[in-house]
């Protein structure tokens, strides 16, 4: 075989690869529950119905073998994969939120499909119960998704969102008096908005 042929081989044996890849990824039936160690070298991916989420995968140094193409240059082991393409203007802002005692806000970032967002929060005077969800209408009034829920001072992270909507955080002062929280976010969404949690929003 001549070199053209080489590559066409090779380039071909990857692209099928990926398909199959990506067809075993789609017809897992197992649920990611939990974080799974980056020694297990697991792809963490989306489900066939938000066929937008970019594939996530975690390496360990022990489960790599570096492949060579035929001129000796080694090969990507990850191509295009834990990679977001920026498609609006990156944004970032900070918001300072005050709760009176026993009471609760809401706060939600409006992202796309594929948006990524990285936020840290923090408590002033107080704990917090929170919980990080999201939602959109067109998946039903009932349905919802969880990131995060505890109680603490604070938080940090980033989330991609898995489908069109709103992604953000709920906070219940768990102190008599007021506390203060602030949010730093930054990222690709459209705007950070606040829930009204009397009119059921």
């Amino acid at each position: 075989m001549n070199k053209s042929t080489l590559v066409l081989v090779a380039v071909a044996t990857l692209f099928l690869g990926a398909l199959i890849g990506a067809a075993v990824v789609r017809n897992s039936d197992e649920p990611t529950s939990s974080p799974m160690p980056v020694s297990d070298s697991v792809v963490v991916a989306a489900s066939s119905d938000a066929a937008g989420t970019p594939v996530i995968r975690f390496l360990a140094s022990e489960d790599v073998e570096v492949q060579y193409d035929e001129f000796g240059s080694a090969l990507p082991h990850l191509s295009g994969e834990n990679f977001v393409n920026g498609t609006r203007a990156w944004r970032h802002e900070s918001l300072i939120i005050e709760i009176d005692g026993d009471g609760a806000v809401e706060y939600k970032a409006l992202m796309n499909q594929g948006d990524s967002l990285s936020f840290n929060w923090s408590v002033e005077g107080g704990q917090a119960y929170y919980d990080m969800h999201a939602h959109d209408a067109a998946f039903g009034d009932e349905f919802f998704t969880r990131y995060d829920e505890g109680e603490g001072v604070g938080g940090s992270g980033t989330i991609v969102a898995p489908y069109n909507g709103q992604h953000g955080w709920f906070w219940l002062n768990l102190e008599a008096g007021p506390i203060t929280i602030t949010l730093e976010v930054a990222g690709f969404y459209d705007e950070i908005i606040k829930i009204d949690l009397e009119a059921g929003q």
